[in-house]
């Protein structure tokens, strides 16, 4: 990967650790309902039973993850968020290994888990092609990975996430966060020896404190709940959502040898 498509490790870790101390003014993370729907996702594409939460954040998608009978290692790159893991996990009881770790430069073992789920991850990169290559390696064959992202699909998601939210005051995003296409997803992650990809489009809404927002980012809330309702009536299902939830998984490794032969 150039220097030109490298992701600023420090800038994310230092936007993700401001965000999580700030949630109790504002948040804006996905609602229990979709974490709930990833962490099923992954128990139906698998029979195993270890799972990796990559790009945990506050620790919420592993809980659900052991709510369907995973051992769950969490990682993230922000320091704040392995520190609500933790705390989230103890308060509720629950076994969690968490890591502080960059998704590009996974410290697991080849073939160390049976799903991946990550949320809100994938399009806080440049390019897709190292956390691919990362995930191929740490994936058994036959394992299943499940994603949620911004969806490029949906015109109204692409224009916040792609122009109006590059332009400040408008920002609350890092520089390499944007909406993603299923076209760079299926591509990029079948070169690395995925298959069996299946998209779906939903919308979730964003939970608010609106005394701690800026009336800028609530005006924008407002703006983007209205758009989304209205692309449920005039657009395609793929299109409709804010949310791309992506399902696909790990070919056997006679699978990739067939497909690297070719």
């Amino acid at each position: 990967m150039s220097v030109g498509n490298a992701q600023d490790k420090k800038a994310e870790q230092q936007y993700y650790d401001e965000l999580f101390l700030a949630r109790r003014r504002f948040d804006q993370f996905p609602t229990e309902d979709l974490y709930r729907e990833l962490a099923t996702e992954a128990r139906q594409g698998t029979s195993g039973n270890c799972a990796l939460d990559l790009g945990c954040g506050s620790g919420t998608q592993s809980f659900h993850l052991i709510q369907q009978g995973f051992s769950v290692i969490a990682a993230d790159l922000s320091v704040e968020a392995t520190r609500l893991t933790k705390a989230g996990a103890q308060s509720k009881g629950l076994s969690v290994q968490v890591l502080r770790t960059d998704a590009e430069a996974l410290p697991m073992a080849d073939a160390s888990f049976d799903a991946c789920v990550c949320s809100n991850l994938l399009h806080h990169f440049k390019t897709l092609d190292r956390v691919a290559a990362e995930l191929s390696r740490v994936v058994r064959p036959g394992g299943v990975v499940v994603a949620v992202d911004a969806n490029a699909h949906n015109p109204f998601s692409y224009l916040f996430f792609n122009v109006i939210h590059r332009i400040r005051p408008f920002g609350h995003l890092t520089l390499n966060q944007r909406a993603l296409h299923t076209r760079e997803i299926r591509e990029t992650f079948a070169k690395y020896g995925f298959t069996d990809f299946r998209f779906r489009s939903t919308t979730t809404q964003l939970k608010r404190d609106w005394l701690g927002a800026s009336f800028l980012f609530t005006l924008n809330f407002y703006a983007r709940a209205a758009l989304l309702r209205l692309s449920n009536l005039l657009l395609p299902p793929l299109s409709r959502g804010n949310v791309l939830i992506s399902v696909f998984k790990r070919a056997n490794e006679h699978s990739v040898a067939a497909s690297s032969s070719r």
